[in-house]
């Protein structure tokens, strides 16, 4: 493309830009009249909603204003008004979209159904107004309408007005037309004049242009004789005057270019070191950077052999890129790396170039790259890199080797407690420790966190287990971490005779196996690798997959089991337990897959499954069978589910779905997750309560077991721990304490509830110390919430 095409495109470019500009103004202003119709449709759709919710102006002190949404009448005349003064049509419709007001008065009771996108729907329920198309037989086209919430003087939803807006539309989009037709001509006038502008430079341009390309062609092939016209004082006539001059420069100094190219073909790399040799060998030049590098100056390197400067090179220079280590007089010594070019008949030029400091960077970045930042040991790339090695020489000449895979118990405690720069300085001390405690040659590395590996070579059984053990007692001493004393201690996987498995991944894989079934076991020891830890593995985590979709696949199953009053024997209530319909291992209690949904999370969701279905389940009978219905329910909460903010948004929407009523829902905490934080815990409480439900401590007496700190927090139910009620028969001691405990509750107007009720026996003793509620599989197991009804048929002591 010539200079010509390319003015040419520029202006065309203009111009484009023009009408692009002309384009976007003539949409902006219909876009602005149609934003403008929908604002004043709004509007006037807004007063409309005003006046049949609120009830039009008084006209005096003492009129008594009344909705006309309450007035069929009133309301049909205002709309009808509306129609003939104002040419308005607006539709009224209550909060399930039946029409209660309209200009057609047949319509008046119909179900508006022109709302095929639901946006009077949306509107009734979220309060914020919308425009949508109305399509109809009538109106294929479509009528624009808008639709505003109605709400009365509480500021509650009770409906809708759809307003239709088209005239205002038509009206606005018909006067954009006038300033839409005069963007249109001054675009086209702008658009000739650009072009016609483009096309007289362009041609005056080219013109001068074209003469100097014609001279520098006619320069390019020896003749500097060439001259071209300057006339004109803009860039075109500058750049000819100094071509001219360039021109006369050039063939001034044609000859002592061509005298001087060997030297500059030497000195064209002068930011290195640059040297000449002579066919002798010898430095024949040398520039400053060779002096400084070398450390001779230029004056020492001058007839010097280069064989003595370049050791390496030997008896003889040979053509290529070469590196060595030079040696300077002054005794430092730099790493260069030199070229060595020849030239046929003269010699040869050898370029220097010192190269210590990007060496020693590389240096550091190879050992950043394979070595942990904080403690300085080799990371998990350099570990499996010399595991992989020495599983190579283990097969080879059969020295037995081992990998320990080591993870710090309690580290995140002391890293929250104290900090992170605490846990820092912990993890540097253990890695110093663990150091000490194994052999020189043992490789000891950080993984990440605070998880450790030790390779052993050369290592026995029998010699394994004792340096782990050594490692084992290293880390149990006291960690003091900027003046406090942090106890931490350490879980080791071990994997001797490592050379039989297949890589170094799967050894670190089965050692961190271990690791963790040492953690299982009651952590601070070590466990050897054994195959089953690997199946063992493997099932979890296919539990955990199973477990995490089985509340999206309807696999939970509620059970109920009945809470009985004292002495009548009467079902009051019932505590909500979750079973698990696992597809290939049948029905699951909770002790089987809870614990694995609190360490994972999922228990959350099934917290809120449970309380959902409780309620629900709950209402339903309440409903269809009151007379044999539990007055009450309760669920149990776990302790991630309560340190969740939005725990009692959960609660209440549970309540509200459901339709039952607050005071039948009791949620039940142990007394352990209770006091973990009292003051985040009894806020949560008083939330919970305000909403009307009941708070119970279960499993009471297995945690802090103390009565006293019963008038501090906010409960209603009292739950004693079955532990309590085993052997209570003739344990006087045991009867005193759980009488007392009964008794404190009474007093402080708390339920008492016995758990764990088994045997006829312990009912009685119970009913005689005044025991009002108890709980327990003499008294009904958990069973599903239809067969609980069929079984309370049946009184409850004959059960």
């Amino acid at each position: 493309m010539n200079v010509r095409q390319k003015l040419l495109g520029g202006y065309l470019l203009v111009a484009l830009l023009v009408a692009a500009t002309a384009t976007v103004a003539w949409h902006a202003n219909a876009a602005s009249a149609e934003k403008a119709a929908t604002q004043e449709a709004v509007r006037l759709a807004q007063g409309i909603a005003l006046d049949v919710t609120l009830g039009l102006p008084v006209d005096t002190a003492d009129e008594i204003v009344s909705p006309l949404y309450y007035s069929a009448t009133a309301l049909s005349n205002y709309l009808q008004r509306l129609h003939e003064i104002q040419h308005r049509d607006a539709v009224v419709v209550d909060y399930a979209k039946y029409i209660v007001g309209d200009v057609v008065v047949e319509n008046v009771g119909r179900f508006f159904d022109h709302d095929l996108g639901n946006e009077v729907g949306r509107t009734i329920a979220d309060g914020r107004s919308r425009v949508f198309v109305e399509t109809s037989v009538d109106y294929p086209d479509g009528i624009k309408q808008v639709v505003v919430p109605m709400n009365n003087k509480a500021g509650k939803t009770v409906g809708a007005v759809i307003v239709e807006y088209t005239p205002i539309y038509d009206q606005m989009m018909a006067a954009t037309r006038q300033s839409q037709l005069i963007t249109l001509i001054a675009a086209v006038v702008v658009i000739v004049l650009v072009i016609g502008l483009g096309l007289g430079l362009a041609g005056s341009l080219t013109r001068r242009i074209t003469s100097l390309t014609t001279a520098v062609r006619t320069i390019r092939n020896g003749d500097y004789s060439q001259r071209v016209p300057w006339d004109g004082g803009d860039e075109i006539g500058r750049l000819a005057r100094a071509f001219n001059a360039m021109a006369e420069q050039l063939e001034r100094s044609a000859r002592e270019i061509l005298a001087k190219e060997y030297t500059d073909s030497i000195l064209a790399n002068a930011g290195e070191g640059i040297c000449g040799i002579d066919a002798e060998g010898r430095v024949a030049f040398a520039n400053e950077a060779a002096g400084r590098i070398t450390g001779l100056g230029v004056g020492g390197l001058l007839q010097r052999q280069a064989s003595v400067l370049l050791p390496e090179a030997g008896a003889g220079l040979v053509s290529g890129t070469h590196e060595g280590r030079l040696q300077r007089p002054d005794g430092t010594a730099v790493r260069v790396e030199y070229t060595i070019s020849e030239i046929e008949k003269v010699g040869a030029v050898v370029v220097l170039r010192d190269v210590t400091r990007q060496r020693d960077l590389e240096f550091d970045l190879r050992h950043q790259a394979l070595h942990d930042g904080l403690t300085g040991l080799p990371n998990r790339k350099l570990l499996l890199d010399r595991l992989d090695h020495a599983l190579a020489r283990s097969r080879a000449s059969g020295e037995e080797i081992a990998l320990l895979y080591l993870d710090l118990d309690g580290f995140k405690r002391v890293n929250d407690s104290l900090g992170h720069n605490a846990g820092d300085l912990l993890l540097r001390t253990a890695a110093e420790r663990l150091t000490s405690a194994l052999r020189p040659h043992d490789t000891v590395a950080r993984l990440g966190g605070d998880e450790f590996a030790v390779l052993l070579e050369a290592a026995a059984r029998e010699t394994v287990e004792e340096l782990a053990r050594a490692c084992l007692d290293a880390i149990a001493r006291p960690f003091v971490v900027h003046g406090r004393e942090a106890v931490v201690t350490v879980s080791i996987g071990v994997v001797p005779g490592a050379a039989r498995f297949t890589d170094a991944d799967e050894v670190v894989r089965n050692a961190d196996v271990a690791m963790y079934a040492a953690k299982d076991v009651g952590k601070n020891r070590f466990m050897v690798f054994e195959t089953r830890m690997h199946e063992q593995l493997l099932d979890r985590l296919d539990q955990e997959n199973r477990l995490r979709e089985a509340v999206h696949r309807g696999e939970l199953r509620l059970h109920l089991q009945p809470v009985v009053a004292l002495p009548g024997g009467q079902v009051s209530g019932a505590e909500a337990l979750v079973r698990w319909q696992d597809p290939q291992r049948g029905l699951q209690q909770p002790g089987s897959f809870i614990p694995l949904a609190e360490e994972t999370g999922m228990i959350i969701e099934i917290d809120r499954w449970i309380l959902v279905e409780a309620c629900r389940t709950v209402r339903r009978w309440q409903e269809e069978s009151p007379q044999t219905a539990p007055a009450w329910v309760s669920v149990n909460l776990s302790a991630a589910h309560l340190e969740l903010p939005d725990l009692t948004d959960h609660v209440a929407y549970a309540l509200t779905t459901t339709g039952l009523s607050p005071h039948c829902l009791t949620l039940e905490l142990t007394e352990t997750v209770m006091m973990r934080d009292l003051a985040v815990t009894s806020p949560r409480l008083e939330e919970l309560r305000r909403l009307g439900v009941k708070i119970a401590i279960d499993d009471f007496g297995t945690g802090y077991s103390s009565l006293g700190y019963l008038r501090d927090i906010p409960v209603d139910v009292l739950k004693i721990d079955r532990s309590f009620i085993n052997g209570l028969v003739g344990n006087g001691r045991q009867q005193e304490l759980v009488s007392a405990i009964m008794q404190l509750g009474h007093t402080l107007g708390l339920r008492v509830v016995a758990e764990g009720v088994e045997d006829a026996d312990q009912l009685a003793l119970l009913t005689v110390m005044g025991c009002k509620f108890a709980q327990g599989y003499h008294l009904g197991r958990p069973q599903a919430a239809d067969q609980l009804r069929d079984s309370l048929a049946v009184p409850a002591f004959n059960r």
